[in-house]
């Protein structure tokens, strides 16, 4: 819950190097399209944001990542659980700096794909992951890995 290069800390752990690492979350969010057609760009992984990103091709998601700056990236699928079960202490601090507090009746794109039409979103409604088309529009907020 604390600011730091740019966002909110929400998940903190050491890593094998022995040093703290973390993801943080962006302070503004959009919404976009996963892709405008759908096809399969093989972004399957569910805890590896920054590789899937790197890998989306025709996506307006990606896009608004990118103006973000160096680093941001769509968060993968395991990532925006961690996400919405860190939301207290995010809230707090989003709403402390004045920043666009996390929606409760979003549909968030994750960049994991599950097929050509298909890819998750996490409903923060309920904590529920489900495949969505990749042509619907839903809500786009970057991470940063640090």
């Amino acid at each position: 819950g604390e600011a730091f290069n740019g966002g909110i800390i929400y998940y903190l752990y050491k890593g094998s190097d022995g040093l703290e690492h973390g993801l943080i979350v962006a302070l503004t969010e959009s919404t976009a399209q996963w892709q405008t057609t759908g096809t399969l760009v093989t972004a399957n992984r569910t805890e590896d944001g920054a590789f899937n990103t790197n890998l989306m091709t025709g996506s307006p998601a990606a896009t608004y990542i990118a103006t973000l700056g160096a680093g941001w990236y769509l968060p993968s699928i395991d990532e925006l659980g961690l996400l919405y079960y860190n939301r207290f202490t995010v809230q707090k601090a989003l709403r402390t700096g004045g920043n666009t507090l996390l929606s409760n009746t979003a549909n968030y794109w994750s960049s994991t794909e599950y097929d050509a039409t298909y890819a998750y979103s996490f409903n923060f409604v309920n904590g529920y992951a489900y495949g969505n088309f990749k042509t619907t529009t839903d809500t786009v907020r970057g991470v940063r890995a640090f």
